[in-house]
């Protein structure tokens, strides 16, 4: 009886990994028909709620960045990257210094505002908040 119906699922296993590797083959997943411009994330943007400065000088291919962040002074960026989620360009930036111990801010670009909004997590005291950034 196994015989038979390895006999019986073989063909239909042959067509389902035929069809599967098919739509593989030739179907292309697409972000967006075009590149999104990541330059626009390049200058200065100001939190207005408590004066703190992201400073974008340049994005590389990989999605990297160079950025700084100021609380006036310099607080030290160990991480920092641009990618797109769900249609959005994300900016991650991670933080580590003196009061900063590995926060972030998962920040998302709204052209319509030309803003950046989303979440600071402040590590020290394990705490999320909605943050704005405005082009300063």
């Amino acid at each position: 009886m196994s015989r038979i119906a390895t006999r019986i699922i073989s063909p239909w296993f042959s067509l389902l990994i035929f069809i599967f590797t098919t739509l593989l083959l030739t179907t292309n997943v697409v972000f967006s028909a075009e590149q999104p411009d990541l330059k626009v994330f390049i200058g200065e943007w100001i939190r207005p709620d408590g004066g703190y400065v992201i400073r974008i000088s340049d994005i590389k291919p990989d999605g990297s960045v160079d950025a700084g962040y100021f609380n006036p002074n310099v607080i030290n960026v160990t991480e920092a990257s641009i990618s797109e989620w769900k249609g959005l360009l994300k900016l991650f930036i991670k933080l580590e210094d003196e009061g900063y111990p590995g926060s972030t801010y998962t920040l998302y670009y709204y052209a319509e505002k030309d803003a950046l909004a989303g979440f600071y997590y402040q590590a020290a005291i394990k705490q999320t908040f909605e943050v704005v950034f405005m082009r300063k």
